[in-house]
């Protein structure tokens, strides 16, 4: 485990050397970690009740059937990514340009029937989906979305905000397709830069080019910016810097020579909580989005406190700190309040959890913490209650909720090689996401809009 507790940065050992500070309270290594006897939990999974969907060919003239088919490929992919559908399989004889035959869907076994139509006038497309209830014989949902060229590097995203409005027609809840995940990737000279990818591993674009220790990235609400950390290859500079995507501009939002860390926005984007040296180890400080004086909001006066994660309402907050001798997930109501542990933790045992991130539809909080000797990812309310593992195969760390507020991202080493995976928190569907060993840190956006 990194130093820096809260986010894994493995392999650096400049890294390493330069954040040597935040090591918290004497921590023994994974490779001697004994096993945690303050957590029994079991894996439950109770995937209820899939809906088998189909989808048939977009329907197009000939010299778009390419573009037809393309489009066609991300909403299958994406819907199957939702884990909220069995795919059905479509006979030839039922792909395209037919009236539905509601009785044939049915005894196919199809609840849910989605078909398009694409239409392209110039440089224009336009695409009417309709989602089909097979089993009351009626259609659902219909609408036309306009597209951008298909040279347009918007072209996906905005086939995943229809596969979005699809999972919501159906489910009466929020996709996450139309969402991206930032992480840091350490590069062959041993520097680090963020990088963004969509959330079905496809787009990998490099976001920053620092020729630093660049990591710990945060997206803005709206998904425009990207807060990181930074430190310069010497050590002797550190800081919280925000990132506009669409530009490249980077600026700094608070700076020094004492170690910044693990920034995250509010849920209004207005300010940003991070960490930072103060007083014999690091507390949680916030600080005006456009910069200014930070404020500090805690007082552990033990050990290092950092890796905030903020609720939905913005009046709470929770963060790792190691005042009990080991880190610990807490939850504080506001600045100054007394922070209540919320992880399992027994005294003389191999007691360890880390990086929490507050789901943004609920109460829950994800977390990793160590279990007979390995790093698992665990559930668990804000009030500490109905605590859950949900990993069992493999090193599993730094979770990220999905705007869905059912899926997360996390590093792990499962399958045998590492990588950053998604699991669905309902039925325990675990997918590849990308599969490089120098990828960590990810934070999953908040579903984007029209102007990502």
């Amino acid at each position: 485990m990194h130093p820096l507790g809260v986010r894994s940065l493995r392999g650096s050992t400049t890294l390493r050397a330069s954040l040597a500070l935040l090591a918290l309270s004497g921590v023994a290594s994974q490779a001697h970690a004994q096993e945690d006897e303050g957590v029994r939990l079991g894996i439950t999974y109770r995937p209820g009740y899939v809906p088998a969907l189909a989808i048939t060919d977009i329907d197009a003239e000939a010299p778009f059937a390419a573009v037809a088919a393309a489009i066609d490929s991300v909403i299958a992919r994406d819907l199957d990514y939702s884990d909220r559908f069995e795919i059905l399989p479509v006979p030839d004889s039922l792909r395209a340009g037919s009236a539905v035959n509601y009785g044939l869907w049915n005894q196919l076994g199809a609840v849910w029937l989605v078909e398009g139509t694409l239409t392209v006038s110039g440089q224009q497309a336009m695409l009417r989906v309709g989602l089909h209830d097979v089993v009351y014989g009626s259609l659902k949902e219909v609408q036309a979305f306009t597209l951008p060229p298909v040279a347009s590097p918007d072209f996906r995203m905005a086939v995943h905000r229809i596969s979005d409005a699809v999972v919501e027609w159906a489910t009466g809840e929020p996709g996450m397709a139309a969402s991206r995940i930032a992480f840091s990737r350490r590069g062959e000279d041993g520097t680090w830069d963020i990088h963004v990818v969509d959330s079905d591993g496809q787009g990998v674009q490099r976001a920053t080019r620092r020729n630093a220790l660049v990591f710990s990235p945060a997206f803005s609400p709206d998904g425009s910016h990207i807060a990181f950390q930074y430190q310069s290859n010497s050590g002797d500079e550190s800081g919280i810097y925000d990132l506009e995507l669409e530009t490249g501009r980077t600026s700094a939002v608070t700076s020094g020579s004492l170690m910044h860390l693990t920034p995250a926005f509010t849920p209004d984007g207005s300010r940003i909580l991070f960490a930072r040296y103060a007083s014999g180890g690091t507390e949680i400080f916030e600080v005006d989005r456009s910069g200014g004086s930070p404020r500090a909001l805690t007082s552990t006066a033990v050990g290092d406190v950092l890796g905030p994660t903020i609720a939905p309402d913005g009046r709470r907050f929770a963060f790792t700190g190691s005042a009990v001798g080991a880190p610990q997930i807490y939850v504080q109501e506001d600045a100054g309040a007394r922070p209540r542990l919320i992880s399992r933790f027994v005294r003389g045992a191999d007691s360890y959890a880390t990086s929490p991130d507050w789901n943004p539809l609920d109460d829950r909080i994800v977390y990793q913490s160590r279990v007979q000797g390995q790093f698992q990812i665990v559930v668990v309310n804000a009030d500490g209650s109905e605590m859950r593992l949900l990993t069992s195969e493999g090193r599993n760390e730094d979770p990220s909720w999905a705007p869905d507020g059912r899926h997360i991202v996390f590093s792990s080493d499962r399958g045998g090689y590492h990588g950053l995976w998604i699991l669905d928190t309902v039925t325990g569907r675990a997918r590849n996401l990308l599969r490089n060993s120098e990828d960590q840190l990810p934070d999953w956006s908040n579903a984007l809009g029209s102007d990502p």
